[in-house]
């Protein structure tokens, strides 16, 4: 689009301008800051009638995960900040931009996930996480200053903030079935994610991809971690991301039956 030059510059110069701030409060002159950024191009869309990127926020992961790993083949065009080091990297943590992860939180879910007990296990034949966990879901709660937005928003946030007793226990998927459910925030092994989901899901059939990855990478609940999100101000937006989640789980009804459609068009 005209305007898609201007903005590529305008967050270059951003992360350019984070990585330099990071430098001067640490001390660390002369070494690159820790900032990156990637840009996925527009793809045509033949089902949605529109150029998105491919995939959504499925494929950016599908597409970042195999770029970590060497990929060239993908449609992130453009990459700013120190990358060629995250070649090296084990885990990544997936945060929405209204989701806030507290102090020590990304050290408590990279320790947890590395702990010899917690390390996923994979049966090579079926590419599927038999022991261990490819996933950690921390537990997520709303923010106060979200739920107090508007009048909806204080009638239906339930409740928020810091609560160390009365909610502070398990769940009971985790508790008799030793895996919990995934909602897209949280951290993951990139090896044991990507080689427990890749082939699996044809192109456009997928919207809410969550809850399908938690199952095939295998997702455990972290409850002494907790992430902070923004509850939706208003009843129309709302109703938008639930029928957002009811359209994706609708797309998930096929993985029911015994065999599932493959990309290749054959079935498994």
């Amino acid at each position: 689009m005209p305007g898609d030059a201007a903005l590529l510059e305008q967050q270059r110069a951003g992360i350019v301008q984070l990585n330099e701030r990071y430098a001067e409060l640490t001390g660390s002159r002369g070494h690159p800051g820790p900032f990156c950024m990637f840009h996925r191009e527009r793809l045509w869309n033949e089902k949605e009638n529109r150029w998105i990127g491919w995939e959504r926020k499925r494929g950016k992961l599908h597409e970042l995960n195999r770029w970590l790993r060497g990929a060239t083949d993908t449609s992130i065009v453009s990459w700013i900040g120190p990358v060629t080091e995250l070649r090296r990297v084990k885990y990544v943590i997936t945060l929405d931009s209204d989701t806030i992860l507290g102090r020590d939180g990304a050290h408590g879910l990279i320790g947890t996930l590395a702990h010899p007990l917690n390390r996923a296990r994979l049966i090579q034949a079926r590419d599927a996480v038999l022991r261990g966990y490819g996933l950690l879901q921390p537990r997520t709660e709303i923010t106060p200053t979200s739920a107090n937005f508007s009048r909806f928003s204080r009638i239906f946030a339930g409740d928020i903030g810091l609560d160390l007793y009365s909610n502070a226990v398990s769940n009971v998927y985790q508790d008799l079935f030793g895996s919990g459910i995934y909602v897209g925030k949280g951290i993951y092994d990139v090896d044991a994610f990507e080689s427990s989901l890749a082939g699996r899901v044809p192109e456009n059939t997928l919207l809410s991809h969550d809850l399908f990855e938690g199952i095939h990478g295998r997702v455990g609940l972290v409850t002494d971690i907790v992430l902070y999100e923004d509850y939706p101000p208003t009843y129309l937006a709302h109703i938008r991301r639930l029928r957002r989640w009811t359209r994706g789980d609708w797309q998930l009804l096929p993985w029911l039956l015994p065999r599932a459609l493959r990309p290749a068009g054959n079935r498994r």
